[in-house]
């Protein structure tokens, strides 16, 4: 995800791993949804852009808090699909390209019934990467949120089976220019666009 991201991501561990109670969370989930509407440059035309559903991969780490039933948060995703249209929009011409979606983001989780297992809601923002493919097309950074729930099951004292459902959302810059390598002919014209993702994974509790 590039050095300022490894940067960023140690700031939010260091902080984190001087806690006791901190979890470590590897997962693997599918992700669906992802729809937008571009406007070709120059024109009032407007086309929907949607990304494949397909698997995602990534990692949670938590620390608990003094406050029970809450911990803290950081999340790390990767996804990688397609983003297709109906005209050939991209440059060069073409109706689909491959992207990777990354998002690094930092909040809580809520345990109602106090403690650190059991069912849980969630909520963490930061930013989300979009990474066209072949390297050249330009990369586009955005602000992002993620809200769900799900729970926490106990195997032993350090070992637990954790389930996700979350909605991700992305803003995006109306106006700005969408996957160019060279000249653009589409630009955003949408607020933004909602993925849902399905996960589970394996904790460790440290």
């Amino acid at each position: 995800m590039g050095r300022r991201h490894s940067l960023l991501l140690a700031a939010c561990l260091l902080p984190m791993a001087a806690q006791a109670g901190v979890e470590l969370t590897p997962f693997a989930g599918y992700r669906l949804g992802g729809d937008f509407e571009v406007r070709t440059a120059g024109a009032s035309t407007k086309e929907d852009l949607t990304f494949d559903d397909s698997r995602s991969l990534g990692l949670t780490l938590n620390a608990d808090l003094a406050e029970p039933g809450k911990q803290l948060e950081l999340y790390v995703a990767r996804q990688e699909t397609r983003v297709r249209s109906s005209e050939p929009l991209f440059t060069p011409p073409a109706t689909a390209l491959d992207v990777v979606i990354y998002q690094l983001q930092l909040g809580g989780l809520h345990f109602p019934q106090g403690g650190t297992t059991g069912p849980f809601v969630s909520g963490v923002a930061g930013l989300t990467r979009l990474e066209p493919k072949p390297s050249g097309f330009r990369d586009h950074n955005r602000a992002s949120i993620s809200l769900g729930g799900g729970y926490k099951l106990p195997l032993n004292q350090n070992l637990l089976m954790r389930f996700d459902l979350r909605g991700i959302y992305t803003a995006l810059e109306s106006g700005g220019a969408v996957f160019c390598s060279g000249g653009c002919t589409a630009v955003f014209d949408s607020s933004g666009f909602i993925q849902v993702e399905a996960s589970a994974g394996l904790t460790l509790r440290f």
